[in-house]
């Protein structure tokens, strides 16, 4: 597992609005069924031009004269951000820092080259003096060519900038962008004799990328020669593309192939691994964002997603100022505009973010702060500053004349990243070992654009991210809105997390259940996840230093190696609430390990808007004996008594969990493991503290059902009472202010008919799990202080789409 270093009215697609549906994942489709076809290209009528000249990377020479008239005094991001940057790296390079400082390794260095290169490369652009032009770009060329001066000694293990892994590991991806950006930006420079070695070393780096195994077979595009053809796509394994290794090395491939013109390529050779990096690397790129994840969410999670599609954006908007971006030739994934993710991209984005700013414990230093429904893989619980993905993003909408996606934009990089607009000459001048930062900010700023307005109320109050399974709903854009996000999604990749059918409660402006946010196996397991872990059978792998070995001990679902994909079975919006019913058996076993002992694991949900959340679920083994758990990650230690557990955040609103079934349920309030040896747990990740439920005695069969309400301090709960069915198909489930939610005992189970009595008064009846838009009649009878209800096939009132039938009783 790579770590990162630390340092229209409503024009967006995939998002959901009140009473709508929404359908099951689908997850078992391969890729192939997403390809990319010539169908897919509408938006484009007029064929590109390719461009000779340069610059050609990012910007062209039509640039130059708006971009150096926005290089002044007036604006602040350019004298608080960029200015300062090059004053840095332009001290650090005279005292000898930089290259000297640069141990040209693999992984994170000080003062990388090739960043302080592309940075000088491009102040050699956009600067509106001429003298301090030609300073920067004689800068850039003596650090270009110092790197590439190594390369070209030839690969050797272990010497700087000559490793094998120098073009493919961790370095490539955060700066191997630099060396085809200053190339082209500093091009006029270079001598014949500069471009004929810069050829040959990268010649090299772009076959060591065709064929890297960073992280494993599944690094690059195979059959290696193929392109535009779905045999790349065959596999669903390869949802591997969407990995930020994946996506860097197809961006430096296509860089580096762009950067050259071809009278210093005589042969073709590299200008011709265009055709690889669009017909292979993009197009399969391409198909993910269409498939496995559709609906603007990655797999990889918050920390590396912003990285991965940085990466893919860069490519693109490259093709785009190089005049390749032509569907005609390379297919239609070379048009940014007609893959319908980038339209998902910003409402997913908007929707992963609380509703209200806080001031985080130890992240004071960064200033009031949006936190993240984070997922995956993460060391800092602090949405990373997008600019690198959402500022490429931007440069194109600008080029392309897409000006409310580019208001969104500038909008979204001034006042919801980290510090908000009072720190954004900071954010651009911070950008010391990624030079990136500050070049994408001033591309996306145009100081004499207005300044837009807040794009969040013209969205839905929902988001459904189909690909990967993730829906975040919340009640409105304020403050003090309450927020809940449930998810079941496949687990093949890198930096996944084990949290199928997870779920998430934000209240009153703090968490009051979430994820424990961290980087690793133990933190990844699904004890940290809000959901049940499931004693299997030992794995294959069964060594105590094994991760999977550790994941069994915890009865988690499998990482990478889960038996197949989970299914959401019903999923629906309606006034006031929010179902899902998903079926996670696959995830819990694994034919690889030879870990098959899960007989069934599914998860019904209701969230009763605003304060009240039913679960209820479902777990089966083989085997008896075998502990079966529910998990829920708190921010302070709930006291318990009974079965009803309390927890008080720090901000004296609380959690108030009632367990209902199983009847005998041992219940417990833990602190969370402190993980410290092994550094998983994310710095400023807020929950602390466990609830643990257990079934006694490890029984084949059991069945959870619970009940959360969020109060203010002081309220008292609501009370609370079990419903089962007295007659017909069994079901069971929950009153609790004056709503009946009732789900049934066997997910997927045939309903004929159905009766059960809840209390008198219960106005409102919820009964889910039955058949989507199927008619049904309803009988209701008062008597003895209870409201009986029979439900049986019939026209009278439809289910929704997800099977979800409201009763409302007088």
């Amino acid at each position: 597992m790579d770590h990162e270093p630390q340092p229209l009215s409503s024009p967006f697609a995939s998002t959901v609005t009140r009473r709508t549906v929404l359908k099951g994942i689908g997850t078992a489709a391969t890729l192939a069924a997403w390809a990319p076809s010539a169908t897919h290209a509408q938006g484009q009528t007029v064929a590109p031009t390719p461009v000779t000249g340069h610059p050609r990377l990012w910007l062209t020479e039509a640039d130059l004269p708006r971009l150096r008239g926005w290089a002044t005094e007036a604006n602040p991001v350019w004298r608080d951000g960029l200015i300062p940057l090059a004053d840095a790296l332009r001290e650090q390079m005279d005292a000898g820092n930089i290259p000297g400082g640069d141990d040209g390794g693999l992984a994170w260095t000080e003062y990388p080259t090739e960043n302080a290169a592309q940075y000088f490369a491009f102040m050699s652009l956009v600067h509106p003096d001429e003298a301090a032009r030609a300073d920067y770009a004689e800068r850039a060329r003596t650090l270009l060519m110092y790197a590439i001066g190594e390369a070209a000694k030839g690969s050797a293990e272990g010497q700087p900038f000559r490793d094998p892994s120098f073009s493919v590991f961790d370095r490539s991806r955060w700066w191997g962008a630099g060396f085809p950006l200053t190339v082209d930006w500093i091009y006029p420079l270079l001598t014949t004799e500069d471009k004929a070695t810069i050829r040959d070393v990268f010649l090299r780096w772009i076959e060591e990328n065709t064929t890297a195994t960073v992280t494993g077979e599944y690094n690059h595009p195979q059959p290696v020669g193929v392109v535009n053809d779905p045999v790349l796509l065959a596999d669903p394994v390869l949802r591997w593309v969407g990995n930020n290794y994946f996506t860097a090395h197809m961006r430096n491939i296509g860089l580096m192939a762009l950067a050259f013109d071809a009278v210093d390529d005589p042969d073709g050779v590299l200008t011709g691994n265009l055709a690889q990096a669009t017909g292979a690397w993009l197009y399969m790129v391409d198909a993910l964002l269409r498939g496995d994840s559709r609906g603007g969410l990655t797999a990889e999670g918050f920390e590396y997603t912003p990285l991965a599609l940085s990466y893919v954006v860069h490519f693109l908007l490259a093709l785009h100022t190089a005049g390749q971006a032509d569907p005609a030739t390379w297919g239609p994934q070379v048009a940014l505009n007609d893959t319908p993710f980038w339209d998902e991209l910003i409402p997913a984005y908007l929707h992963s973010l609380s509703p209200a700013p806080v001031v985080m414990p130890d992240l004071e230093y960064v200033g009031p702060v949006y936190q993240p429904a984070w997922y995956g893989d993460g060391e800092i619980y602090l949405a990373p500053d997008f600019i690198g993905l959402l500022g490429a993003l931007g440069r194109y909408d600008d080029l392309t004349g897409n000006a409310v996606r580019l208001d969104t934009i500038r909008w979204i990089q001034t006042h919801l990243q980290a510090g908000g607009a009072d720190a954004l000459a900071y954010r651009v001048s911070f950008g010391m070992q990624d030079t990136h930062i500050g070049m994408f900010y001033f591309l996306l700023f145009d100081p004499d654009a207005p300044a837009g307005a807040d794009p969040r109320p013209t969205l839905p109050l929902a988001h459904f991210a189909p690909g990967i399974g993730r829906l975040l709903v919340r009640t409105s854009w304020e403050e003090d809105a309450t927020w809940f996000t449930y998810a079941l999604g496949w687990s093949t990749v890198d930096h996944q997390h084990a949290d199928g059918n997870q779920f998430e409660f934000y209240r009153a402006g703090e968490w009051l259940t979430k994820e424990r946010t961290g980087y690793g196996f133990n933190i990844g397991s699904s004890d940290y996840h809000n959901t049940l872990a499931l004693e299997n059978d030992p794995p294959d792998h069964n060594s105590p230093d094994d991760y999977r070995y550790d994941l069994w001990q915890r009865g988690s679902q499998w990482m990478i190696v889960a038996g197949g994909d989970p299914v959401i079975l019903g999923q629906s919006i309606g006034d006031d609430y929010v179902y899902a019913l998903g079926d996670a058996t696959n995830l819990y076993n694994s034919e690889v390990e030879l870990s098959t002992d899960i007989a069934h694991a599914s998860r019904s949900i209701v969230w009763l808007q605003p304060d009240h959340i039913v679960v209820y679920d479902r777990a089966a083994s083989k085997a008896e004996g075998r502990f079966k758990r529910f998990w829920l990650n708190l921010p302070a230690e709930a006291t318990v008594a009974g079965s009803v557990a309390t927890m008080t955040t720090a901000g004296g609103q609380q959690l108030v969990v009632t367990t209902l079934l199983p009847a005998d349920a041992e219940i417990a309030a833990e602190p969370a493991e402190t993980l410290e040896e092994a550094g998983e747990v994310a710095v400023g990740e807020p929950m602390q503290f466990r609830l643990r439920v257990e079934a006694p005695g490890g029984p084949r069969e059991t069945r959870f059902l619970h009940v959360l309400q969020g109060a203010d301090a002081g309220t008292a709960a609501d009370p609370i009472t079990l419903v089962e069915s007295g007659a017909g198909t069994p079901f069971v489930g929950a009153v609790v202010a004056g709503t009946a939610v009732l789900f049934p005992v066997d997910a997927g189970v045939e309903v004929g008919e159905l009766t059960y009595a809840a209390p008198a008064g219960t106005a409102r009846h919820l009964v889910t799990g039955l058949v989507p838009g199927g008619g049904y009649d309803v009988e209701t009878q008062a008597a003895n202080g209870e409201v009986t209800v029979t439900i049986r096939p019939g026209s009278a009132q439809q289910a929704d789409d997800g099977g979800v039938l409201v009763v409302e009783v007088a």
